[in-house]
């Protein structure tokens, strides 16, 4: 009985570090509403540590163009990020024309873009640890940095 119940622990054990480690980049959330009758209206919300760990999945060949595009920018996204995760929360960009509104902002750890206009609603939050996790495996493709 006493070995069940380690085996038990063991696996509960496992069950809660694998879930943390899962989670620890935060969660990437997209959510769309088609506002014309019988319009797509979806909403997801997963572990963002699921994106670069489904990239290591996609041929290097599929990413050689984004990879080869990418690279010479690295050295801007290793600089941005940890400055994007110590500044405030607040709207970097807002565009408001009739029928159409557009925000880029930081909200916690997080950008996070919505878009309305006059057939649909748009809202995307990626966390930053998992977007620079993300762009690194795509420029990592197809060699090392």
């Amino acid at each position: 009985m006493i070995v069940l119940a380690k085996i038990g622990i063991g696996l509960m054990s496992t069950a809660v570090v694998s879930g943390a480690m899962l989670c620890s980049e935060g969660f990437l959330a997209v959510k769309v509403h088609e506002k014309q009758p019988g319009g797509t209206n979806f909403s997801i919300v997963a572990p963002a540590a699921l994106v670069p760990l489904a990239l290591k999945f996609v041929p290097d060949r599929k990413l050689a163009n984004a990879s080869e595009k990418l690279r010479p920018y690295m050295p801007i996204v290793d600089a941005a990020i940890p400055v994007l995760e110590d500044c405030p929360d607040g709207v970097f960009v807002e565009v408001i024309d009739p029928g159409e509104h557009v925000k880029v902002a930081k909200v916690g750890q997080s950008i996070v873009v919505d878009v309305k206009d006059s057939e649909d609603v748009v809202h995307v939050a990626v966390p930053l640890r998992a977007a620079e996790s993300t762009i690194r495996e795509i420029a990592e493709a197809n060699g090392s940095l």
